[in-house]
């Protein structure tokens, strides 16, 4: 059975879809995934940075460090990197920079965040 036909059920856990990638999937079949894993990125970026604005107040996501997961505040800016992704930066909530403040090593507060992805943020 190859990937491009249909599994048998509709109700597969992510764990049990990998094993049936790992021992079925062909290179070709492989190589799809890979791609499709970077226009579904690309999607995202895309879908978000639509969203985002100045004045938009967002939740950072999937951020490393972790510590960072869950801060909240409002985007005061956006630009361009150097390889064209959209960054923002955030004005955290009260809150969140007390605990970003407890969190970091040197317990340095931090008001603002620069830099951070349109992929880390969700719409708070």
């Amino acid at each position: 059975m190859s990937l491009t036909t249909e599994l048998p059920r509709t109700d597969v856990r992510p764990a049990e879809l990998a094993a049936y990638i790992r021992e079925h999937a062909t290179a070709e079949e492989l190589d799809i995934l890979q791609e499709l894993r970077g226009k579904r990125r690309d999607i995202v970026w895309a879908v978000r940075g639509s969203l985002v604005r100045t004045g938009t107040k967002v939740e950072m996501t999937n951020m490393k460090p972790k510590y960072l997961n869950g801060l909240g505040g409002t985007v005061t800016n956006t630009r361009k990197s150097k390889k064209g992704e959209t960054l923002a930066d955030i004005a955290l909530d009260a809150q969140s920079a007390a605990r970003l403040a407890k969190a970091r090593r040197n317990g340095d507060p931090a008001d603002v965040i620069e830099g951070i992805p349109l992929a880390g943020l969700v719409l708070a």
